[in-house]
């Protein structure tokens, strides 16, 4: 059920980009501070992968597109697991990672909020159209 409700977001980010429609969430932590959250920009930047744009998703949000390869690895792991009942031992994150992620969650949270360069690469542009390669396939 996960896997078919993941591919449906998944082809409605394909079909409707969030810049154009209006039914997709605002984030409430940027329209309340003008601060941009770990998570600003991630629907755009899936909407750009699922078109094959890797260095437009990269400017939307770095933090997501190298999350990806490890959020994928955990939910096959899951799925493997819990659906397919592979013995598969669980996966296990010791706490200093953990305590290692939130702290890179809040340092991406701040430095992407400052506004001079190099910083200001960290924030998802206002208009689609700003994006350097923008229009690069992989």
């Amino acid at each position: 059920m996960a896997m078919l409700a993941t591919a449906g977001a998944l082809l409605v980010l394909f079909l409707f980009n969030p810049t154009e429609h209006r039914f997709y969430p605002v984030c409430l932590f940027h329209q309340w501070t003008g601060w941009h959250c770990p998570g600003c920009g991630a629907l755009r930047a899936l909407h750009s992968l699922t078109h094959g744009r890797f260095l437009a998703a990269l400017h939307f949000n770095p933090l997501l597109v190298l999350a990806l390869p490890f959020l994928a690895y955990t939910g096959v792991h899951f799925f493997l697991r819990e659906v397919a009942s592979w013995p598969l031992r669980p996966i296990y994150v010791p706490n200093r990672w953990i305590k290692v992620l939130v702290a890179a969650f809040v340092l991406f949270t701040v430095l992407r909020n400052i506004p001079v360069a190099p910083f200001t690469w960290l924030a998802p542009p206002a208009s689609p159209s700003t994006i350097v390669g923008a229009d690069v396939r992989l």
